[in-house]
């Protein structure tokens, strides 16, 4: 006996507005923790900068990477900061592993897939240009993993920010 199974009309317009909401929900509030991270970072340099004699150490770059590999330079042990910034340079080093997912939702085309269950995926496609080549990258991710990503991200970017202020702080100008 052959068994068909139904598939959902494409056509669904209500799961469709909700699906496409949702993954927009998620990958706005993605991007609000990293835009949070590269505010607390930045007002971190340019307070550090301003700091005499030490200060004139501290470099103010455009890419938001560039400004986490200063940041880490002036936290990190043998840094000129690093006594303040003890408790920074683990919690950096944590967040950065979250620079791919930046990339993702940042620069990234997304298709969206919704199974049987009307749970969501998205697939996020990202072309760079590397050595003058098609460097390309693609990131899948399900509803559940969605949350589960978002979760961490905002605790270790609230840790960070948290830990950049109490560095500020340390660092009276």
């Amino acid at each position: 006996m052959t068994i068909e199974a139904a598939i959902a009309n494409a056509g669904d317009d209500a799961l469709w507005a909700r699906v496409t909401q949702e993954v927009n929900a998620w990958r706005g509030a993605c991007l609000q923790c990293f835009a949070a991270v590269e505010v607390a970072v930045t007002e971190t340099l340019l307070h550090l900068s301003a700091q005499p004699g030490r200060g004139q150490s501290v470099k103010l770059r455009h890419l938001v990477g560039q400004r986490l590999d200063d940041l880490a330079a002036l936290v990190n042990e043998g840094g000129p900061f690093s006594v303040e910034g003890k408790g920074v340079a683990s919690l950096l080093a944590e967040f950065r592993h979250q620079e791919g997912l930046r990339t993702m939702l940042a620069h990234g085309q997304a298709k969206l897939t919704v199974e049987r269950t009307s749970r969501w995926a998205a697939i996020f496609r990202v072309i760079a240009i590397r050595a003058r080549q098609a460097d390309r990258s693609t990131l899948v991710i399900e509803e559940n993993e969605a949350a589960e990503r978002l979760q961490q991200l905002r605790k270790v970017s609230q840790k960070l920010c948290s830990a950049l202020g109490n560095l500020r702080r340390a660092v009276a100008v």
